[in-house]
């Protein structure tokens, strides 16, 4: 068994020296929003909407027509160039507005995926610091217990114990080499959830040595909320419902058409001077028309949809603030609690601990107790130091989803 830890611990170890890419916070955060490829596919959506914000004034294709042959007379050369161009109601500020809208909603959808990354390099990052700073305590753990039980095989060895002693040091110190396995494990899981927020080929690490406290010095405010990108995506979505209406609205308008023609007249004579108009003779004009919509039952259902669309906006955006709002006070109740928490470890229980450890390491030197009283006394505090770095692991994970919820990157 023993043999088994000692193999595991050797490859895990091993396997985690190949890295050579250690990284601070801010480092992981700068690395992700360069490399991670759903922030780049939200900037290549950004880029098409402001591409496609040129089309605002966007007319339909002039028409030019000819018409040649015999269309006036008996001439056969006759010729009739028309250029005409119609020119929607939309192309008057309607389509502008709802391309510019949809510029700010791509930009805010980018927005919220950015907050999103963070917040889960944020919290991976620190859970990394969390299985190292356990790492250290579990090294501690198996310092004590290997020195337990050399002293209890001895002890055996000169029959001043039995058996049991031995055995259940043993127990004792194989149960944390296998949790220091284990430890390792989760430490290249994470580390494999980092490589892949950070679009890495390199399995990253962390130059943190230690667990510390996330420094927060906000007040909790509700209002915070409204400086969440996903919540200023939603109410940008309803100004983009909006304008969508007005463009549905505008193709019910009527449409101006506008054209322009030359031709000739060949053999035609001018009534009061007897010219009679030849091929070099050209005659032009203009013409100005309005396309009227005869049947209005599409177009209204059309701003119809666009009118519940618009009403689904608003009740998406309506639902997810409260949400968001109920979800912040919750986090700051969490954060109020881990904060109490980590306040009554730091002050009382780890100097206890401390205490209990040395008292019962000396006391058992001594032979002042025995090897079960010795072993409660280093569970006690061993397990008071884990309440520790639990409970420190819970407040940064806290502050860090209150900083998401309110778009705090």
């Amino acid at each position: 068994m023993t043999k088994y830890f000692l193999v595991t611990l050797f490859l895990l170890i091993s396997f985690l020296g190949r890295s050579q890419q250690l990284l601070t916070l801010e480092q992981a955060i700068e690395t992700a929003l360069k490399n991670n490829s759903s922030v780049q596919a939200e900037t290549y959506n950004v880029e098409s909407q402001r591409a496609l914000k040129k089309t605002g004034f966007d007319l339909p294709k002039t028409n030019v027509s000819l018409l040649y042959g015999q269309y006036n007379s008996y001439s056969k050369n006759d010729n009739n160039l028309t250029i005409t161009q119609t020119i929607p109601f939309t192309a008057f500020g309607s389509q502008g507005a709802l391309n510019r809208s949809l510029v700010a909603s791509s930009e805010l959808r980018k927005a919220a995926t950015e907050n999103e990354l963070v917040f889960q390099v944020k919290q991976v990052y620190y859970q990394l610091a969390f299985l190292r700073a356990r790492h250290k305590l579990l090294q501690q753990q198996d310092s004590i217990y290997e020195g337990f039980l050399k002293a209890a095989s001895l002890r055996y060895k000169t029959g001043e114990t039995n058996l049991l002693e031995q055995t259940t040091a043993e127990s004792q110190r194989n149960e944390v080499r296998n949790m220091l396995a284990k430890n390792l494990a989760d430490q290249v899981v994470v580390r494999t959830q980092l490589k892949t927020l950070i679009n890495s080929d390199e399995l990253p690490d962390i130059t943190d040595l230690e667990l510390s406290k996330v420094s927060f010095a906000n007040t909790p405010d509700s209002a915070a909320v409204q400086a969440n990108p996903s919540a200023a995506y939603l109410r940008q979505q309803v100004q983009v419902a909006k304008d969508e209406k007005k463009v549905e609205s505008a193709k019910a308008a009527p449409e101006i058409l506008l054209g322009f023609f030359t031709q000739t007249l060949i053999g035609a004579q001018d009534m009061e001077s007897g010219t009679i108009a030849t091929s070099g003779d050209r005659f032009t004009g203009f013409q100005v028309g309005l396309a009227i919509p005869l049947w209005f039952v599409p177009h209204q259902g059309r701003v119809k949809a666009a009118e519940y669309n618009r009403q689904s906006a608003e009740s998406n955006y309506q639902y997810y603030h409260k949400t968001l709002q109920g979800q912040y006070q919750q986090a700051n109740q969490e954060y109020s609690k881990n904060k109490n928490s980590l306040d009554y470890y730091t002050t009382s229980a780890l100097p206890n601990a401390e205490l209990i450890l040395k008292q019962s390491q000396t006391a058992f030197r001594n032979g002042e107790i025995g090897y079960a009283e010795y072993l409660l006394g280093v569970q006690k505090a061993i397990a008071i130091k884990e309440g520790h770095l639990e409970t420190l692991n819970d407040y940064n994970q806290s502050i860090i989803y209150i900083e998401f919820l309110s778009g705090n990157k």
